[in-house]
Order: C-alpha cells, then structure tokens, then sequence
C-alpha cells in the first residue's frame, strides 16, 4: 500500500514543477496530475465505509419507489405558412 507521506512528497514535487513549468500547458499537467493523485487518496477512505453504512444504503436501494407515467395530450401547431404536418414540409 502507497503511504500518504510517499503521495504527499509527489504532491510536493509536482507542485514545484508546476510553479516553474515553461508554459501553460505544462502547468495544467502538473495540477492535472495533482488532482489524480488528491482523488487516490480520497476515494481511498470514501471506498472503505463502515459496514453498519453498507447494510443501510443496500436496503435503501432494494426498495425502489415507482410511479406512474402521466400522459401529456399533444397539441397540434398550426402555421399559417406551412404545407402539412411533416417537419420537412415547407
């Protein structure tokens, strides 16, 4: 397993280099590469939930509520210009 100290130096490092990056391009890659790495760490702690929390959401999501369709009645538009009821009807 990859420590937080080890991804924290990577922060760092990638943070100097966007700082001193030549162009934009550059920087947006180092910040970009930032990001994936903030979002390891932190998808890390939100993929392992208690499992009490498991239980709950499962039973949550067993249950889906359904309703009924409501049907809208469709009104026909009428233009003085056109030919007939095709779109492509000029």
């Amino acid at each position: 397993m990859i420590t937080y100290e080890s991804i924290v130096k990577q922060i760092e490092k990638l943070t100097t280099e966007a700082a001193h990056a030549a162009t934009e391009q550059q920087a947006r890659e180092k910040l970009a590469a930032i990001r994936a790495l903030c979002d390891v760490v932190l998808d890390e702690k939100i993929s392992s939930p208690k499992p009490a929390s498991i239980n709950s959401v499962s039973a949550t999501i067993s249950s889906p509520a359904y309703t009924q369709p409501v049907a809208i009645p469709a009104q026909k538009l009428e233009e003085d210009d056109a030919n007939g009821d095709s779109l492509f009807d000029f």
